[in-house]
């Protein structure tokens, strides 16, 4: 990390946190982390054929400086620039966002656990996208998102499964309960 204050790397440090210094100023610093988790966890292993992928969790928030924000939404919405990356979970404290890939996207929302809200939307990611849902208060079928358009926000789950059939890469956002947030 380039822009780690002095009493930030003390605060870790003392915690036990291995901090890398990284001077380049051509990527941000969670880039440099998920470079740094390419390294040292996206060693090609290949199981049944396949090439085994690591998820990651985000933690933090989409809260400060707005060029910050679309860069957390970038990486979410481009794991693939990363060989053996599998799927980012940007986790805030109110909602969790993630990317569904084009075609047929499952979601397992249990309902009853108390731990989402109701609340989902269906974000485009750079182009426009052809939606069909099955589990939401709403369901759509071939329905045109874009930004400029139509963008699905405030949608409810209404299911312990949805469904989500897209032309292209959206991003998928939940609620967290309130008692997950507190």
């Amino acid at each position: 990390m380039d822009s780690l204050r002095p009493d930030v790397e003390a605060y870790y440090e003392a915690q036990g946190t291995k901090v890398v210094k990284d001077p380049y100023q051509y990527s941000t610093d969670i880039t440099k982390a998920l470079q740094y988790c390419q390294t040292r966890y996206g060693s090609p292993e290949i199981s049944g054929g396949q090439v085994k992928k690591f998820n990651v969790a985000l933690l933090g928030g989409l809260g400060g400086r707005g060029d910050q924000a679309f860069s957390l939404l970038n990486h979410i919405s481009t794991p693939d620039a990363m060989p053996n990356m599998g799927d980012i979970f940007l986790i805030t404290p109110e909602s969790i966002i993630f990317q569904l890939r084009n075609g047929k996207n499952r979601i397992t929302t249990p309902v009853d656990q108390d731990r989402l809200g109701e609340n989902v939307g269906i974000i485009p990611l750079g182009r426009p996208s052809i939606i069909s849902t099955k589990g939401l208060e709403w369901d759509v079928q071939d329905w045109h998102t874009e930004f400029g358009g139509q963008v699905s926000t405030s949608n409810h789950i209404r299911s312990d499964v949805i469904d989500v059939d897209t032309t292209e890469r959206v991003l998928f956002t939940v609620e967290l309960a309130r008692k997950v947030v507190r």
